[in-house]
């Protein structure tokens, strides 16, 4: 598959991002578009083909084992990890690793919202 038809499949992949309930698009701070679920960030893209996921810390070792992804060159110590897509077949791969950022960061907004004990 060449570039502008990877870029096509990453564009697909974004639109399949917004079909997560809740999810909205905004500007990322380092440039590119990142993914919230209700104010927590989960994803960020780094022009069509690279992006950065935040995973839970359990996740993250699993991922990085398997070398599903690469590891942050920032911010590892917050979970996030690499993902490049190099082949049709990796957006695939993406959606699985990004429905396990997208489970972790609303566990992490309920988290936030749950009462605390007394």
């Amino acid at each position: 598959m060449n570039e502008p038809d990877l870029r096509t499949a990453s564009q697909g992949l974004q639109s399949w991002i917004l079909q997560l309930p809740e999810v909205v698009e905004a500007p990322h701070r380092f440039g590119g578009t990142q993914f919230q679920v209700n104010g927590v960030e989960f994803t960020h893209f780094h022009g069509d083909l690279f992006l950065d996921i935040r995973l839970s810390k359990d996740d993250q070792t699993a991922m990085l084992k398997l070398g599903t992804v690469l590891p942050h060159r920032f911010a590892p110590q917050a979970g996030w990890v690499s993902f490049r897509i190099d082949r049709a077949e990796d957006v695939e791969k993406a959606k699985s690793v990004i429905q396990l950022a997208y489970a972790s960061a609303r566990s992490r907004l309920a988290e936030r919202h749950s009462p605390r004990p007394s």
